[in-house]
């Protein structure tokens, strides 16, 4: 990872004005280019699940997650090329449904023996128990381990 995306990144994590959701999302893509070899694939679920997650979570919230995009756009130019397909994939699909039940299915189809109805369902639970977006994908990941290890 370049000195450019570092500074920037340092820089993000103090602006209180971005979530923790939203700072996770900007390190994994900064950093994730990073790994050699993919060494990266024994200690994450694959790339597809992760990114699908990030969706379905953004899209709880999606127009204050659009506005703190919109903020590193303007703010850290370097890590937001790392995060524009993301951002713009939120952005044009102002009939979210479709992309939401396409990380849906591709979070079900990785676990196996879960419906996509039933993704959705958890992830939408977690969103409104939890005080946060981060802390509901952290949920969501236990939740979503426990059932590839059942």
């Amino acid at each position: 990872m370049n000195d450019k995306k570092i500074d920037e990144l340092q820089k993000l994590y103090d602006n209180s004005k971005v979530g923790a959701l939203v700072q996770e999302i900007c390190e994994y893509y900064a950093t994730r280019d990073d790994y050699e070899d993919n060494s990266y694939q024994e200690e994450i679920e694959p790339h597809e699940v992760v990114e699908s997650v990030y969706i379905l979570f953004c899209l709880q919230s999606r127009e204050q997650i659009l506005d703190e995009f919109s903020l590193i756009q303007k703010k850290y130019p370097s890590l937001y090329t790392c995060v524009s397909a993301l951002y713009n994939n939120l952005l044009v699909n102002m009939d979210y449904r479709r992309l939401e039940t396409c990380s849906a299915q591709k979070i079900a189809e990785y676990v196996g023996d879960i419906s996509s109805d039933e993704v959705l369902s958890q992830a939408d639970s977690f969103s409104r128990s939890e005080s946060s977006l981060s802390e509901a994908m952290d949920k969501f990941y236990s939740w979503l381990h426990s059932r590839i290890n059942a």
